[in-house]
């Protein structure tokens, strides 16, 4: 009988600080999609069949920021084993914190690789330090090395970069690191930093972004490293959500293939 090590669980989680409403019921939406799709994928030559899908974890509307991490995080700590490789469906961007410190509990310590067309580092956003927006500098304060590839908006003066953020490309930069670093790494895709003309269901928007095709190749990149990954920040409730939808779930695909090549 086959072990399954890939493994999926929806995050069903938004904060109050988001502009538009919508991600928390992405997790159902993507699944719906996935059966629209084949399941070879031609660009990592593999099967994204059979993973094992754990349903979702549901946070109450009512939780602050702190609670739902806290919860999460917890609970993640008691059912996380080291030998499966774990994707992730939110849900906005502050899932990631709760995962990542939970996953480090198992894994010991890796890397973060960010996908995303902003920084997430402001101190804090509408009067909180724990959100989507503060996200990636929370991450930093607590050890973890983040890499961020793609961005192309943030708040000047509120966010800081560094030598291991890079604006607007995502592949080379990527490719770059890759060849310094052989640490294992989580992936966090945020769906924005692809261009809006492929991936209009999001809060925030931003022209200029990914092609398609890079976002495909920069997975590709990382089948074999992958201790787990995210995608994030989908939202079926804004613009075009059949194509933002079928999208997300190719990515989805793509991540389940990738963390095969991990687990295997």
């Amino acid at each position: 009988m086959e072990i399954v090590r890939t493994k999926l669980l929806g995050i069903q989680y938004e904060g109050k600080e988001n502009f538009l409403g919508g991600t928390r019921i992405a997790p159902a939406y993507i699944r719906w999609a996935l059966e629209s799709i084949e399941d070879y994928s031609p660009y990592l030559d593999g099967f994204y069949k059979p993973y094992k899908d754990l349903g979702d974890f549901y946070a109450k509307w009512d939780w602050p920021a702190s609670k739902f991490s806290r919860i999460l995080e917890s609970c993640l700590r008691k059912k996380l084993d080291p030998r499966d490789r774990m994707l992730f469906l939110g849900g906005d961007h502050f899932i990631t914190y709760p995962i990542v410190r939970a996953l480090r509990s198992v894994h010991g310590d890796f890397i973060i690789f960010q996908l995303d067309a902003h920084l997430d580092r402001r101190d804090q956003f509408e009067g909180s330090k724990f959100n989507h927006a503060t996200v990636m500098r929370r991450l930093e304060e607590d050890g973890f090395r983040v890499y961020t590839f793609g961005y192309r908006a943030f708040a000047k003066g509120l966010e800081y970069t560094h030598d291991r953020t890079f604006p607007f490309d995502v592949l080379e930069p990527m490719k770059a690191t890759l060849r310094e670093i052989s640490s294992p790494i989580y992936l966090t895709l945020d769906v924005d930093v692809l261009d809006p003309s492929i991936m209009p269901s999001v809060t925030n928007p931003e022209g200029g972004g990914a092609s398609f095709k890079e976002i495909l190749e920069a997975i590709n990149l990382l089948k074999g490293r992958l201790i787990g990954a995210d995608l994030v920040e989908f939202s079926p409730v804004i613009g075009d959500h059949y194509k933002s939808g079928v999208n997300s779930a190719i990515l989805v695909r793509e991540l389940l293939v990738a963390l095969k090549y991990s687990a295997s």
